[in-house]
């Protein structure tokens, strides 16, 4: 009997994830509830950073085969697997091999556990070693006790005392098949801070981490003491079987109580005050569920709203951690807002889905998911490492027809329940007033840095002094303004009209500005008399023009950073050489104009320094402050 393993730089490369380093034991407790166990046990092994995991689900069958291939070599295997994609929670194949990021592995199973016959191997250095040449036929025995026992060798008190109560436990069938995995060191970081166990074991990283991110905290398991109704407990948790899962530590049995932690409602004559009666939303203790089973096309999905006041949920969180709290290590912030849960293992976030529903865009903006968790869960398609979805998954997500029944859903809780409603408008009002007091403080910034400008004088006509403001970088439009409105303040017969051009029309799309070339008062808007002008705050040559060389006349620059003689280029398929003028400061020009084919433009572009231009023109000084 040989593994499967398709892709064999797989299993070199499989590591414990450092962001999720008890993924792990996720894709154990799924092939548990995969295999309708009724019991499922948790040992860390803390001196050997190794772990006992065991269930009595259906086993590693060793003679039929499903899908062409047997459980107990499907369990050696990468990329085989007896389930069949939206069977069951870990067909994706990678899920139980994270075992062999170890330096050894015991996998043990029985279809007949009341006659204590056991089939087994013991796998040194699986990752080096199992390939399409190893041999994982197992071994038989009667006797498992004594295989286990000489597992973890040299054994510390904690280690033999966990192993003398799974002795316990094998001792007592519960049904008619089991599954037993030992691992000693697992490659992980921190594994005292993720796979062990404390004092209190409901403050415990995996303790919480079950809870929160497996099969065992599934999140469609709602209840009647959390303040949901019997009908949304029937449409949605109906036919869920919960196992029961202990941890086992320092001689200390622990319960982990089944379903995502979803706060119980509490006393229901307790005076809470709505969202519309508290002073700060943050400082809110309401609460309010809701849920609903839904369809689309012959898919089916459900959706689980719970809303619980930021102060309430941060009371009664009492394992997770928070701002100048550790606790158990898992955030409160990383549980509320909206999350995909795929058949009732929570995902990931996904704010997004609100964004994308007008009505309810305010519930994903800035703290508004500290006052609620919203589930959503369905069949949803997997990456391999099944910590976020698939390109197919969010296509669904995106889809017109679930969206909408997303919105019904939450249209109907809007219009039947006081404390959603209340808390829908009190978020846009609030989001309104910050988005107002942003504006009143980026106007007030902008009021005070204008008096730090650099700016410059003029005197119009009537002897009245004027003060203007220099551009700043990313400013072009300004240059503009400065280009059209100076045009006025031109001192008679000064001999400068030629570079002033009267601006005419202002676009922020195409060419900036038409104007006309000269006041011709017999036709002003001919063809001939109108040219186009185009703003820069700089214009240099350090990438190609973002307009065709060919249909500019005029280029208006705050400021020139070019040699004599550089090539220019545009976006488009044209190039000439710019040109310092003779006789003044100011002035440049682009002439022999050409494009990649061979074709060439008669027009000079003419480009001005609209800095040195307004000096010259003008006899002003700029000054700084």
């Amino acid at each position: 009997m040989r593994p499967q393993i398709e892709f064999r730089h797989v299993l070199g490369e499989l590591s414990v994830n450092r962001n999720d380093p008890c993924e792990v034991l996720r894709e154990l407790i799924s092939n548990s509830y995969d295999a309708q166990a009724k019991n499922i046990l948790y040992i860390p092994v803390k001196d050997r950073s190794g772990l006992v995991f065991f269930d009595d689900g259906s086993g590693l069958d060793i003679e039929n085969k499903v899908h062409g291939i047997t459980p107990w070599e499907a369990f050696f295997s990468i990329g085989k697997s007896t389930k069949k994609q939206g069977d069951a929670i870990g067909y994706k194949c990678q899920g139980s091999k994270l075992c062999f990021a170890s330096s050894r592995i015991l996998v043990a199973s029985t279809s007949d556990w009341k006659k204590g016959v056991w089939h087994y191997k013991v796998v040194e250095n699986p990752r080096s070693n199992l390939d399409t040449s190893f041999d994982i036929s197992p071994e038989k025995s009667n006797d498992i006790v004594s295989v286990l026992s000489g597992f973890f060798s040299a054994a510390s008190a904690d280690t033999a005392s966990s192993v003398e109560y799974l002795k316990s436990r094998l001792f007592k069938p519960t049904s008619s098949s089991a599954t037993l995995i030992m691992i000693d060191g697992l490659e992980t970081e921190g594994y005292n801070k993720y796979f062990s166990v404390g004092d209190d074991p409901a403050l415990s990283y995996v303790t919480n981490y079950i809870r929160y991110y497996t099969k065992h905290g599934d999140a469609r398991y709602i209840t009647d003491k959390q303040g949901f109704t019997a009908s949304q407990r029937t449409q949605v948790s109906a036919g869920l079987k919960p196992a029961e899962l202990i941890i086992y530590s320092a001689g200390v049995e622990f319960e982990v109580p089944f379903g995502y932690p979803y706060l119980e409602r509490g006393n229901p004559d307790l005076n809470l005050k709505s969202p519309a009666q508290i002073a700060r939303l943050r400082d809110g203790r309401f609460y309010s569920r809701a849920a609903k089973k839904f369809s689309v096309g012959s898919n089916k999905f459900s959706i689980i709203l719970a809303i619980d006041g930021n102060r309430r949920a941060h009371d009664e969180y009492t394992t997770l951690a928070r701002k100048g709290r550790t606790n158990s290590g898992i955030k409160l912030s990383d549980q509320r807002g909206l999350f995909v849960s795929v058949k009732g293992i929570k995902i990931c976030k996904y704010p997004e889905l609100l964004s994308l529903i007008d009505e309810y865009k305010v519930l994903s903006e800035g703290d508004s998911a500290s006052h609620y968790t919203i589930i959503v869960d369905g069949d949803f398609d997997l990456v391999t490492n099944r910590n976020s979805l698939s390109k197919k998954a969010y296509d669904t997500l995106n889809d017109s027809d679930f969206l909408q029944e997303i919105r019904k859903f939450l249209d109907a809780q809007k219009s039947s329940d006081k404390t959603f409603s209340e808390l829908l408008n009190r978020l846009r009002r609030e989001s309104s007033e910050i988005l107002l007091n942003e504006q009143i403080e980026y106007l007030e910034n902008a009021k005070e840095e204008i008096k730090t400008r650099e700016r410059f004088r003029l005197t119009d006509s009537n002897g009245k002094e004027h003060l203007f403001l220099s551009p700043r970088p990313g400013e072009e439009y300004l240059v503009g303004v400065l280009y059209s409105q100076l045009s006025s303040f031109l001192p008679k017969k000064d001999g400068m009209e030629k570079f002033w051009r009267r601006v005419l029309t202002f676009s922020t799309q195409g060419i900036d500005s038409l104007g006309m070339r000269t006041e011709d008062t017999s036709a002003p808007l001919s063809e001939k008399n109108v040219c186009s002008i185009e703003y820069k705050y700089e214009f240099n040559n350090s990438g190609p023009f973002n307009h065709a060389l060919a249909v500019v006349d005029f280029i208006v620059a705050w400021d020139i950073d070019v040699k004599d003689g550089e090539k220019v280029s545009d976006s488009f398929t044209c190039f000439g050489t710019i040109n310092k003028v003779v006789g003044n400061n100011f002035e440049w020009e682009i002439s022999g104009i050409e494009n990649l084919d061979g074709g060439t433009y008669s027009q000079t572009i003419v480009v001005i320094n609209l800095k040195r231009l307004i000096s010259e023109t003008f006899n002003t000084k700029f000054t700084t402050p």
